[in-house]
């Protein structure tokens, strides 16, 4: 297939508050999305990142089309016209993309050279198999699959024997797993405690808050030596299932739910009140050996989709204290040192219903640029927010 560069990218405007130049990186008549932030979908340099477009509410489930933007040239490239997996799989960062087409051929693609790779030219793996997260040297892929029984089980697919094994399983719902990105030996989990699919693939109700029991344990490669972080009841609030590794520290960032965010009537979700067990805010940090989760303290901000830079200095979140349709920020803290600053004061995105509308933002690998989605005309699009020089200097 013949790749063809077009011109789709428009410089809007420089945020208000914080100067950053917002660049929307597609504009073709169909969803785009990057996505997801937890483990980026771009090149070493950061030159370069992947999002997927289709017709259908969420390009995240087939069919769908896998493209590459050039966010110094601005130009978009169609590379698979037809993917058949749910979701794409990358290593954090890599620059490598893992797919699989309609006739179950397994592929990767690196998103700098172009160059493709048939890895197996048919892939038995489950129907319904999220392609989750890829091990740093590239010979595994996992993702989260169900059995007949509505279990979860999380599958590791050897990309060298070509051959693939459950190595974990459980009745309740697992999901989001990845891969530590540096030694590539452990692998993070978010458990849905209590929750269960129906055989219609729906969520069973629980008699337990559901929404409240979200937690996270990280297994090693082989699916043993399970340990448990010290996230959820009673510790923290629930989860919001957002969560990144950070960096070489074994440590995981993550937020967690406020209060209101049950609540059934959308308009009273986002009291600005942080649980009585962090009330200076939810974004917190947590390794497994630790007895409790550090707290980050921002207690003006609702944070929800988190991303940790490469580098592991700096975290970045959609921010919804302005409620539901916004305007929603996006929020750049330095780990390390306390502060934070908003970098986007109104993303456009309206941040309810299809996961395609939420923001997702993540930094670059070069943390020049972050990457987020938003629908301010109807259809998401892909963004990206140049950081100012100056910007992560103030953070110190």
């Amino acid at each position: 297939m013949k790749i063809f560069w077009q011109s789709e990218a428009c410089d809007l405007k420089h945020d208000p508050v914080s100067g950053a130049l917002i660049t929307r990186l597609t504009c073709s008549v169909m969803n785009n999305i990057n996505i997801y932030c937890e483990q980026p979908y771009t090149c070493p340099d950061g030159k370069r990142i992947a999002y997927t477009r289709s017709f259908g509410p969420d390009p995240r489930i087939p069919p769908y089309q896998l493209c590459v933007a050039d966010i110094e040239k601005l130009k978009v490239a169609l590379i698979e016209p037809e993917v058949s997996g749910l979701l794409v799989g990358t290593s954090a960062w890599s620059g490598w993309i893992y797919y699989l087409r309609p006739n179950r051929e397994l592929m990767r693609v690196n998103i700098v050279t172009l160059e493709k790779e048939i890895i197996m030219t048919r892939c038995d793996l489950p129907e319904g198999m999220c392609f989750d997260s890829v091990s740093p040297d590239h010979r595994y892929l996992v993702g989260v699959s169900r059995n007949r029984g509505g279990d979860s089980e999380i599958i590791r697919l050897d990309m060298k024997e070509k051959t693939w094994k459950v190595i974990f399983r459980h009745v309740d719902i697992l999901s989001h797993v990845q891969f530590d990105f540096v030694g590539g030996r452990d692998i993070l989990v978010q458990h849905n405690r209590t929750q269960r699919l129906g055989s219609d693939g729906l969520r069973i109700e629980s008699r337990e808050s559901t929404l409240e029991a979200t937690t996270h344990f990280i297994i090693d490669i082989d699916g043993l030596n399970l340990r448990q972080l010290k996230v959820g009841p009673p510790y923290t609030a629930g989860s919001t299932g957002h969560s990144g590794w950070i960096a070489h520290t074994g440590k995981i960032g993550l937020t967690v739910r406020w209060p209101a965010m049950g609540e059934e009537e959308p308009s009273a979700r986002f009291k600005q009140v942080h649980d009585s067990r962090h009330r200076q805010g939810n974004f917190v940090i947590v390794g497994p050996d630790d007895e409790k989760p550090f707290i980050f303290s921002a207690p003006e901000h609702l944070f929800n989709h988190v991303n940790i830079s490469k580098c592991g200095t700096y975290f970045v979140c959609d921010s919804y204290k302005n409620a539901i349709p916004g305007p929603i920020e996006i929020v750049i803290g330095n780990i390390k040192t306390g502060k934070y600053r908003t970098l986007v004061s109104n993303c456009g995105a309206q941040g309810g219903g299809a996961a395609a509308s939420h923001p997702h933002p993540y930094m670059t690998a070069d943390n020049k640029n972050v990457i987020f989605n938003a629908d301010p005309f109807g259809i998401c699009h892909v963004f990206a927010a140049r950081i100012p020089e100056d910007f992560l200097k103030s953070l110190e």
